[in-house]
């Protein structure tokens, strides 16, 4: 009989990022017990810690970003160790952001890290087809310990019926949610604007703030883009407000690696709003989504952006169309119950073989 116990457990677990919270949402409507232990140093009592809390569990569960803690855990879990990397940290911080020299330590820390981690888990889930080849072609990883996890649906924080936020004019409005991170393309959003210019009836509205935040305000004091308008950090739980004021969702237009290897959450929340979406065409998107269907795609280029803008302003009955099919598709087949069973099923056939 399967224990139905999660050990969840590394340094800064996060327990409440969206993607760790839609899988351990959905393990616990399926009846899991999740006992999570934040741990910050490594060491003795924290080893027996960890031992004693995983000598009943199905398995124990390294989330998202804790890439450094994977093999202390490995060494000190009685179960197997499940890691969800989420990320590379040689893309990120090397090819994404550019912070070190290709040549330099820090690179060489991140490879490290990212080949470490791998290896030593026991199963690695990825939230992409894309991203899984990335790290299996880079690290040469055992596909048989690999499964896909997509990111999916937080359902219980994204209501297409959630109060919408009142909004001061009839303007097409024209939505973003994000951190300002180099793979989410703020700028080309912006660049996109700048065209729309003397399209007086549409406004952006930018939530969120982060790494190319300040580039992104001197964008628009330079280029007098009135009808830009970032809103900064807004409450977690009026998210869903916000979204529902919008007449499309902007999901990522980065000229990066990474932009081109994942699904970004805010695509899946918006569609879990039952909004239409428009993000760059890549691979990984494609592996969920369909152009017309249920979602709108185009290049990560001013132009095109600025084009798809149009084509969905004077095509509200598409808008409807994207929205209706976007959420269904999110909330049928990638709710947190779906997410949930797509890592046991995986880690199950993996076990068996």
């Amino acid at each position: 009989m399967t224990n139905k116990l999660i050990l969840v457990t590394g340094i800064d677990i996060k327990p409440e990022y969206n993607r760790t919270l839609i899988i351990l949402n959905g393990l616990r409507e399926l009846g899991y017990e999740i006992l999570e232990y934040e741990f910050k140093k490594f060491d003795e009592k924290v080893a027996k810690k960890i031992a004693e809390k995983s000598k009943d569990a199905y398995f124990t569960y390294v989330p998202s970003f804790c890439h450094k803690s994977v093999s202390f855990v490995k060494k000190h879990s009685v179960c197997d160790v499940v890691f969800d990397p989420l990320i590379s940290k040689y893309m990120t911080n090397i090819k994404d952001y550019k912070k070190y020299s290709k040549l330099g330590y820090e690179s060489l820390r991140s490879l490290y890290r990212d080949f470490r981690s791998s290896m030593k888990a026991d199963f690695l889930i990825f939230d992409t087809l894309a991203h899984r080849d990335y790290f299996i072609k880079k690290y040469k990883i055992p596909v048989d310990k690999t499964g896909i996890v997509y990111v999916g649906a937080n359902t219980k924080d994204f209501d297409k019926n959630a109060e919408l936020k009142k909004v001061p004019n009839a303007k097409f409005r024209v939505g973003f949610v994000g951190n300002f991170i180099p793979l989410q393309g703020v700028l080309n959003i912006l660049a996109a604007a700048k065209l729309l210019k003397e399209e007086k009836d549409i406004e952006f509205i930018l939530i969120g703030d982060g790494y190319e935040y300040q580039q992104a305000i001197e964008f628009k004091e330079k280029h007098s883009l009135e009808q830009v308008i970032f809103e900064g950090r807004v409450d977690y739980s009026n998210l869903d407000s916000y979204i529902n004021s919008f007449d499309i969702c902007l999901g990522i237009f980065g000229n990066t690696l990474k932009s081109n290897v994942v699904i970004p959450n805010k695509v899946f929340n918006y569609a879990s709003c039952s909004q239409a979406v428009l993000t760059m065409e890549t691979k990984s998107v494609k592996e969920v989504f369909k152009h017309g269907e249920n979602i709108y795609l185009c290049k990560a280029e001013a132009e095109d952006i600025a084009n798809s803008i149009e084509n969905l302003k004077a095509n509200p009955g598409l808008r409807k169309k994207l929205g209706e099919n976007g959420f269904n598709t999110v909330c049928g087949d990638y709710n947190e119950n779906k997410i949930a069973k797509a890592l046991l099923s995986q880690y199950q056939d993996f076990k068996q073989n």
